[in-house]
């Protein structure tokens, strides 16, 4: 039954199909390939067959998948069995195996499912046994009752060895499978961490069991293949020399029979059969000796009608006989012996048959014996293929005339019977072969296909070479199959072999029950140690990167970087540190949520990481800030290769919730040694340097030079007077100036910019673009927003109070930063300050920058459309420097456009300034924007503006910011002057 707690079968995807079926064939086919070197004779049965067990295995772990690859690997594996045993057609019968083999396979899958309890750790003693010692040796019956059979029919296995064969079929496969089945498990089977676990104690240890059984059954069979091959090869030499000698000794009988008729050619008939006697009767198959006449065409007449007085014959191929064409020659049997039997070749011209003829002119002109081709003899009354032997008879003195032909003609089969007789020749096929003759009409003795074995593999053919009558033969021996059985003691081979392999699967059984008794014990430590482990992974991680970027941390960038440049002392080399501030990151962080911030911190890791080469080690600090140690850079130009990709890298926009952010930073670099010796005094020039960055502009980087603590410690300065002012706005110098703006068609005031001012006790009068930057840097500038909002609205209140006729109709216009918009608080904080000083929503106007836009969300958004439906008018400061999108002009509510002082400037000469400013005034007119012109200073630049339809003009044309008394006093002038 399935185990209970054994996981579903394992369903593969459509794609792994073709994969694993043609994995299937190939494990099926290299193990067809190492089983056929287990088999105790080239003909037996393998005695185990390891395919049978990839393809149970194979079916089982990966279910009807690999039933394709069974049948491909199948027949290759039958195709491999044909070629090994010499066969050169494949037939139809290749088939039933293969089908038997798919079939067994699937059967013995669905039977280790049903009652094995497979899926699940097969650790229980009975499942083991039920597997391997019931369901795979009954489903191996399979194959082998559906093939034996099916072959008895076709004739390829003989009936009386049916019974053999099919018990040697079923061991090979039930043992396959026993073997190969639990391998297969370890390897692949599931729950696979369940077995993979045991590849030590059950894999390795079985499959060394398998190597060793393997090779001792492979040494015992190669040893008695080796003997038998030994036998072979001694029964060759022994029948090719017999047969040597048999030849030679026929051959001296020819020339001596030669040397006789030389010395008496007219001997007659009588005579010459009473000198042939001896030598047939000594040489069995010798058919028979003749001396042929030499007869000219003059001759013939008399020959035929006289001397001897028979009619001179020709013969073909098939060995008819006809009477002889008109030649100038012919060679005629006329003296035979016997006669008897042989009345047939008596006339016969051999030179109206082609090979004898070739033999006789060789013989001719050679002067030594020749044999011809393997052809039918016409006396020959059964199957036999014969030969003649020609020797040509000359006479003893000069000229030495030739005087005829003495020849010999033999049955092959019997000479080579009568001189092999005597060997032990019993359950082996020899084949007399002539290599000189025809491909068709080798065959000397022998069935006539012997030349070209069928079912035997080449390296069984042992031949033996020959040398008669000057052409070259060759005795060819193969062995029948019972040579190897009556030459073997096979019933003990392979019952050893099945013993062997039988206790490899015993012993695969007791591992399999011995290590699931140890499993779930295994386990438990496993999982601990698994947990142990990961819990300290995690503390190092913790400990040593950054949970966010993966980067290193500081601690651990600290360590490394320290090993380096003890490194680079002993080897005078020379190393960087790069230290990275993005830009306005708070201002992103604060505007897209800090979720948004985490992934844009991941994204420019990436970056960075991919820049820098292999041996430079990167690291965050915390917050924004990324240190890069560079090791053995090339002075100072090398580091700038670095520094410039670093900031390359960080160009490209990167999308975070559908908005496009592009970000920079500020890079500091310090070099070692020239910048310090250690590794702190380098993190603190390459700060001071990226500082220096920022105050040059940012998106930038420098070096670190000595003079730079100076602007570093004017920041500090800076940063700390300025917490104070903040602390006590007033004792610290902080204050108020006020500009004027003017409507262009009249002069008249139509509002007042406040403009922040710091006068330092200490310091003096600082700049607002120095202190400003600070402040924003330091993150306090919204507190100083906060103090102008208050303080301005404080002293438009109080102006109202004195004058209120002074200010009808003009509006205070404040800046306001990013942090304001982006932390949404200034909504709130203008309805407050508002409401305490008594003023109304429409005395005040806002003015916000391109670069607030551009930091501008969602929120920020809403909180000035909110201000506009208060009352609050909106202005865009420094229109035309920014690179925000004019769509922000429709989205947003602003009013009011302030064209920047820069344009202003190049008016009316500069072009491009001209350019600039008419597109923004015309803009601006199609949109229902009223326009100020910031920094108007001459009056051809007031009549340029007032010209293009300019509303409102502010500058020192009109007047300078001045302090709130001095501004009141100004106000009160220009009424005068108006009312004048």
């Amino acid at each position: 039954m399935p185990s209970l707690d054994a996981p579903p079968p394992r369903k593969l995807p459509a794609w792994a199909w073709p994969w694993v079926a043609l994995a299937t064939a190939g494990a099926y086919a290299l193990a067809g390939w190492l089983a056929l070197g287990l088999r105790a004779a080239p003909d037996y049965a393998i005695v185990v067959f390891l395919p049978a067990g990839v393809a149970a295995g194979a079916t089982l772990v990966a279910g009807p998948a690999a039933l394709p690859g069974v049948l491909l690997g199948s027949l290759a594996v039958q195709a491999m069995t044909h070629h090994a045993l010499g066969h050169t057609e494949y037939p139809w019968t290749m088939l039933v195996p293969a089908l038997g083999a798919t079939a067994m396979a699937h059967l013995a899958a669905w039977a280790a499912r049903r009652w094995a309890g497979y899926p699940g750790p097969l650790d229980a003693p009975m499942q083991v046994v039920r597997l391997l010692f019931a369901v795979l040796p009954l489903t191996a019956l399979l194959n082998a009752s559906v093939a034996v059979p099916t072959l008895v029919w076709t004739g390829t296995i003989p009936a009386a060895d049916a019974a053999g064969q099919w018990l040697s079929w079923w061991l090979g496969d039930a043992l396959g499978m026993v073997l190969l089945v639990p391998l297969a498990l370890v390897l692949f089977g599931q729950p696979r961490p369940l077995w993979w676990a045991r590849r030590y104690s059950v894999g390795l240890p079985l499959l060394v069991a398998l190597l060793l059984v393997s090779g001792a059954v492979h040494l015992l069979f190669q040893t008695q293949y080796d003997r038998q091959q030994l036998l072979m090869q001694q029964i060759t030499s022994q029948a090719g020399q017999a047969l040597q000698r048999r030849l030679d000794a026929q051959l001296d009988a020819l020339e001596a029979m030669g040397q006789l008729l030389a010395r008496k050619p007219d001997m007659d008939q009588a005579e010459f059969e009473e000198v042939a006697e001896l030598w047939l009767r000594r040489h069995q198959g010798t058919q028979n000796f003749t001396f042929n006449w030499r007869v000219s065409r003059g001759e013939r007449a008399r020959y035929e009608c006289c001397d001897p007085g028979w009619p001179i014959l020709g013969r073909d191929a098939a060995g008819q006989r006809f009477p002889a064409p008109d030649a100038d020659e012919h060679i005629v049997i006329t003296r035979l012996a016997p006669l008897r039997g042989n009345e047939a070749a008596r006339g016969l011209d051999v030179l109206t048959y082609a090979p004898l003829r070739e033999a006789v002119q060789q013989a001719i002109a050679t002067g030594r014996p020749q044999a011809t081709e393997p052809f039918r003899l016409v006396q020959e009354t059964g199957t036999q293929r014969g030969i003649v032997v020609y020797h040509a008879v000359r006479a003893p003195t000069a000229p030495h005339t030739l005087l005829g032909i003495a020849s010999s003609a033999f049955r092959m089969g019997d000479v080579t019977q009568a001189a092999l007789e005597a060997l032990p020749t019993r359950d082996l096929t020899l084949c007399l072969v002539d290599e000189q003759a025809r491909p068709d009409n080798r065959v000397l003795a022998g069935a006539p296909d012997c030349a070209q074995p069928r079912g035997v593999p080449r390296d069984l053919v042992h031949a033996w070479p020959l040398r008669f009558a000057q052409r070259a033969w060759r005795l060819q021996v193969t062995p029948q199959p019972a040579f190897w059985r009556h030459g073997a003691a096979d019933t003990r081979m392979q019952l050893t072999a099945v013993i062997g392999f039988a206790a490899v699967g015993l012993l695969a059984a007791l591992l399999l029950v011995g290590t699931g008794q140890r499993r779930r014990v295994e386990q438990l430590v496993r999982e601990r140690t698994l947990a142990l482990a990961h819990s300290h992974a995690q503390l190092q991680q913790l400990a040593h990167y950054d949970p966010l970027t993966g980067l290193l941390n500081r601690t651990r960038w600290a360590e490394v970087a320290r090993g380096v440049l003890d490194s680079a002392r002993r080897e005078q080399r020379m190393v960087a540190v790069a230290f990275m501030d993005l830009d306005r990151f708070k201002q992103v962080n604060d505007t897209l949520g800090h979720a948004q911030g985490d992934r844009l911190l991941q994204a420019l890791a990436g970056r960075l990481q991919q820049v820098l080469r292999n041996r430079d080690v990167l690291a965050r600090f915390g917050g924004d800030e990324f240190v890069a140690l560079l090791p053995w850079i090339k002075g100072q130009a090398g580091a700038e290769v670095v520094a410039r990709k670093l900031s390359q890298a960080l160009e490209a926009p990167i999308e975070l919730d559908g908005t496009s952010v592009r970000m920079g930073a500020s890079i500091g670099v310090a070099i070692f040694p020239d910048d310090g010796d250690d590794l702190d005094t380098l993190l603190r020039h390459a700060d001071t340097a990226m500082y220096a960055a920022k105050a040059a502009g940012r998106n930038q980087w420098r070096f670190f030079e000595p003079s730079m603590h100076a602007g570093v410690s004017r920041r500090l300065t800076l940063e700390t007077a300025l917490r104070a002012a903040l602390a006590n706005p007033d004792g610290a110098g902080l204050h108020l100036h006020y500009q004027p703006q003017v409507r262009a068609e009249d002069g008249r005031v139509v509002g007042v910019e406040a403009l922040l001012r710091w006068h330092h006790p200490e310091l003096g009068p600082l700049s607002p673009a120095e202190f400003v930057r600070v402040a924003e840097e330091a993150g306090i500038v919204d507190r100083l927003d906060h103090w102008v909002l208050q303080h301005s609205l404080a002293q438009w209140a109080q102006w109202c109070a004195q004058a209120p006729a002074l200010l009808q109709d003009v509006r205070l216009a404040l800046n306001v930063s990013a942090q304001e918009l982006v932390h949404g608080t200034l909504l709130e904080r203008v309805r407050t300050a508002l409401a305490t000083h008594g003023l109304g929503a429409d005395v005040l106007e806002i003015e916000i920058t391109e670069s607030v836009l551009m930091q501008a969300g969602g929120d920020a958004i809403e909180q000035l459309h909110a201000l506009q439906r208060l009352g609050v008018s909106i202005s865009l400061d420094d229109f035309g420097t920014g690179y925000s999108s004019l769509s922000y002009l429709k989205r947003l509510p602003i009013a009011t456009l302030k064209i920047d002082r820069s344009f202003v400037d190049g008016i009316p000469h500069d072009a491009d300034s001209v350019a600039i400013v008419r597109a923004t005034l015309s803009m601006a007119h199609d949109l229902d924007l009223a326009v100020v012109a910031e920094g108007v200073e001459t009056v051809a630049q007031r009549d340029f503006l007032r010209a293009n339809g300019c509303t409102v003009l502010q500058g020192w044309l009109f007047a300078r910011a001045m302090p709130p008394d001095a501004l009141l006093a100004w106000l009160r002038t220009q009424r005068s002057a108006a009312t004048a």
